[in-house]
């Protein structure tokens, strides 16, 4: 009995991960052992925790909330590094606050006509959080400039993406891949 209980909670575990290795990213030094073993960390827990719940058929509407909030603090923590420790110019700044902004709004609009936390699992919101994922990659490849570029077009795209989805949706569908 305690086994399927443990298996039961397993994946959601593998999420929780993702917030204390959050944590650790933004309280280790910058570019540290630390800092790219909770990086790499979270980004595994976030390959694996959905696999996990699939393989183990313990999908829930709570596991993909936890989900959810999971990657949104990871990507809070990303971001947090990168104001804190990367040149970006104004103009991708001003640009990443945008899609902030339009990201806040389209939970805020889901909030209102689903009475709950509504992100997505569309495949643009995946492609963008592996883009976030890969940005170190891309930034050594193509520069910063480049790299932060290509990741705002995605989380552009994907933003507008959800809100259309959000606002046109009757009924709330987290694992809606696209609006086509």
């Amino acid at each position: 009995m305690r086994g399927d209980i443990a298996i039961k909670h397993l994946a959601n575990a593998v999420t929780t991960t993702r917030f204390l290795f959050a944590g650790g990213m933004v309280l280790a030094a910058p570019f540290s052992a630390a800092f790219w073993t909770c990086y790499l960390c979270g980004g595994i827990s976030d390959l694996l925790d959905g696999a996990l719940a699939r393989r183990l058929n313990t999908q829930s509407v709570a596991g993909a909330m936890l989900d959810s909030a999971a990657d949104l603090v990871f990507t809070a923590a990303i971001a947090v590094f990168t104001v804190r420790y990367l040149p970006f110019r104004i103009w991708l700044w001003i640009g990443a606050a945008f899609i902030a902004a339009l990201r806040l709004t389209c939970y805020a609009i889901g909030f209102v006509r689903y009475k709950t936390f509504s992100a997505l699992h569309t495949y643009a919101n995946k492609a963008t959080g592996a883009l976030i994922f890969t940005f170190p990659v891309m930034d050594a490849a193509l520069g910063l400039t480049a790299a932060g570029v290509i990741l705002c077009a995605a989380a552009l795209l994907s933003s507008l993406e959800e809100l259309a989805i959000t606002i046109s949706a009757p009924t709330l569908n987290r694992d809606r891949r696209s609006i086509f």
